[in-house]
């Protein structure tokens, strides 16, 4: 929520705008902390941001610079994608190379190549480098900010360095490299600053250094910083040659996009549509694939039930549990693919499958328990609603099965996905709904055809 001034400056934006008094609202930016933008622009619609971003830029393009640099990454790109290309690479050049590597990837290819002709020979060929590595690598957030020695030093001769360093450098560890520049060690500030003025840094250093690939993955990152505590973690390459560090900022950063990635997923959408907000053609094309998936799949439903048409000619009341079985599979199905995607992914369920069959197991033994519960509940209700013994017993029956299957297919579907190379939180969305939709109808009908003669009595 906005303070009230900032709901002031807010809405005195809004009215400037829409009355054309840019003059005005140029003056007012200028003299606006940056931070107070960026509070504001979450509160502004897109066409909004689009306009009051572009006057500023005409104004101040250094603050708008850094407005822009700090504001979310959605409202970046939502802005950048707005922009005409021209005035989209004229914010971006003045962006560093590291920075424009954090965002290149996600945006559209038009606006690459042409920031990309507008660059060094050496910037471009970096973030060439980057755009190959795939948005899951971990090259967009690896930051040259850090401060390494060679082994020979004198701990005199390392606050010297750390003196004559870059303001923006922060200061937490100092690595220790030989001539090569392979990594060899690690020592804190505070280690540096309480030995002996005259000591070598490689005799005070921790030789035992967490470090991470360059090619590495931003889970595989995750992981590490979770499971070290870090706040900081250098990168290597092959040759373990010290090629940069990630801060722990980035990380939750990368967190944070994960989370909202995997959320996207289960929803059966796409992240991306928050970079479109204003183009709903665009938008509707990105949630199309998996509604076309559902579709089918329900045409696969539809077709087993008319396939059982007699049976529900015969005994019509049948009909009446046939939403609620679906429903209960399908709820159980999310429950196991959630949980075991997310197993997947923070490394508490191990992709060895005896350790999976394990958890596999203990799912399906926690399924038989409520289904057996829910299947004895909704079975008495069934009879004392229909007057019909059989039909409580044909319904307790289908709901118990489905309960077992529809738990152990959506414990192993995640699982199946990443075999496949796949992120498992894809088989957590409408692929496991359909499917125990499709299994739930198939199963209940086919089990009450089976006592079809006895429902009719």
């Amino acid at each position: 929520m906005l303070t009230p001034t900032l709901n002031v400056l807010k809405e005195t934006f809004k009215r400037l705008l829409y009355k054309g008094n840019y003059k005005a609202l140029e003056r007012i930016l200028q003299k606006t902390h940056k931070g107070d933008l960026v509070a504001i622009f979450r509160y502004l619609s897109h066409q909004e941001r689009v306009k009051i971003f572009q006057i500023l830029m005409n104004v101040d393009i250094e603050k708008a610079s850094d407005l822009l640099y700090d504001l979310d990454e959605d409202i970046q790109l939502e802005i950048l994608r707005a922009l005409p290309t021209k005035e989209a690479v004229r914010i971006l050049i003045t962006f560093s190379t590291g920075e424009i590597a954090k965002i290149i990837d996600k945006l559209p290819v038009d606006l690459q190549n042409a920031l990309l002709q507008k660059l060094a020979a050496e910037e471009r060929e970096e973030l060439e480098k980057f755009i190959s590595y795939g948005e899951d690598s971990i090259a967009p957030l690896i930051s040259e900010e850090y401060i390494a020695v060679e082994e020979e030093k004198t701990i005199e001769e390392v606050l010297n360095v750390i003196r004559s360093a870059p303001e923006d450098v922060e200061v937490i560890y100092i690595y220790v490299v030989d001539k090569k520049d392979r990594l060899i060690g690690v020592a804190s500030i505070k280690e540096i600053l309480t030995a002996p003025p005259n000591a070598q840094i490689k005799d005070i250093m921790t030789t035992d250094v967490i470090s991470i690939k360059e090619n590495a993955t931003k889970s595989e990152a995750i992981d590490i910083f979770q499971r070290y505590d870090l706040l900081i973690i250098p990168v290597v390459n092959d040759e373990n040659e010290l090629i940069g560090v990630i801060y722990i900022d980035d990380i939750l950063d990368a967190i944070t996009e994960k989370t909202t990635e995997d959320f996207f997923k289960m929803a059966g959408a796409q992240e991306e549509e928050l970079f479109y907000t204003n183009q709903i053609l665009k938008t509707a094309k990105l949630r199309l694939p998996w509604l076309l998936v559902v579709v089918f799949g329900e045409l696969v439903s539809a077709f087993i039930i008319s396939a059982f048409d007699f049976t529900i000619k015969q005994f019509l009341p049948i009909i009446f549990f046939l939403p609620l079985v679906a429903a209960i599979s399908g709820m159980i199905s999310s429950q196991s693919a959630i949980i075991t995607a997310r197993g997947l992914a923070t490394g508490k369920i191990t992709e060895y499958f005896k350790d999976f069959l394990h958890f596999l197991l203990r799912e399906v033994k926690v399924a038989v328990i409520i289904a057996f519960v829910v299947a004895l509940i909704v079975g008495v209700i069934a009879s004392i609603w229909i007057s019909a013994h059989v039909i409580g017993i044909v319904v307790g029956i289908a709901l118990f099965f489905n309960i077992v299957i529809a738990a152990f297919v959506g414990g192993i579907l995640p699982y199946i996905s990443l075999k496949l190379n796949k992120d498992p939180t894809v088989a957590t969305g409408p692929i496991t709904l359909t499917l125990n939709d499709i299994f739930g109808i198939l199963i209940y009908l086919g089990i009450a055809t089976f006592f079809l003669e006895y429902l009719k009595v």
